[in-house]
């Protein structure tokens, strides 16, 4: 599901004429549906795994989401934005319990890429996302962050930019630094491999 899709089938979960709507049952359900996956990826992102924390993390994320709708109110974006903050704050809490960041590379390539791909633009993200996971544990959570909304999520740089409240020229420096790191770690790693 694309990005333009899920904001879609938000915002008729959301009602346009509803900013203030206080969440049934079946509503929230309709939100899990439709961004259950994009918050899974971006708790991965985030966490780096093992799988069966991520598959935790996602449904804490929910919980707790499911527990404080009440208070919710606001537009399509919103909704996304609240996922994404409580899992944030989620992945912050394991990280600073756990003190060391694995990356679990069993968790199958499907989850982590868009399944509504062309064929040819589905093996380059396949590719690209098994190269980024392996360096991803070496960037700051923040550089992180904005890696995988950007590509993991496939956010624009202006969402990303209005996500974190950064400017759009910070967040594309902040992008094309943190892939020239990888792209040199990368080349380390290869190196090391030929010999």
């Amino acid at each position: 599901m694309t990005e333009n899709s899920t904001l879609q089938h938000i915002q008729r979960w959301l009602g346009k004429e509803n900013e203030n709507l206080i969440l049934n049952a079946d509503s929230f359900t309709r939100l899990y549906e439709t961004t259950h996956l994009i918050v899974f990826r971006y708790v991965y992102g985030l966490s780096g795994g093992p799988a069966q924390e991520v598959e935790d993390l996602t449904a804490e994320t929910y919980i707790r989401a499911w527990k404080t709708s009440h208070h919710f109110t606001g537009n399509e974006r919103a909704a996304l934005s609240w996922l994404l903050s409580i899992a944030r704050n989620l992945a912050i809490d394991l990280a600073r319990r756990r003190k060391v960041r694995n990356v679990d590379e069993n968790i199958p390539i499907e989850l982590l890429t868009d399944p509504n791909l062309a064929p040819e633009a589905d093996v380059i993200t396949r590719e690209q996302v098994e190269i980024l996971w392996r360096m991803l544990g070496t960037l700051s959570e923040d550089v992180r962050e904005i890696l995988v909304l950007r590509y993991m999520l496939g956010w624009q740089v202006k969402q990303v930019a209005i996500y974190f409240g950064m400017t759009e020229n910070n967040v594309s420096v902040t992008i094309r630094r943190a892939l020239k790191s990888i792209q040199r770690e990368w080349s380390q790693l290869q190196e090391k491999d030929h010999e």
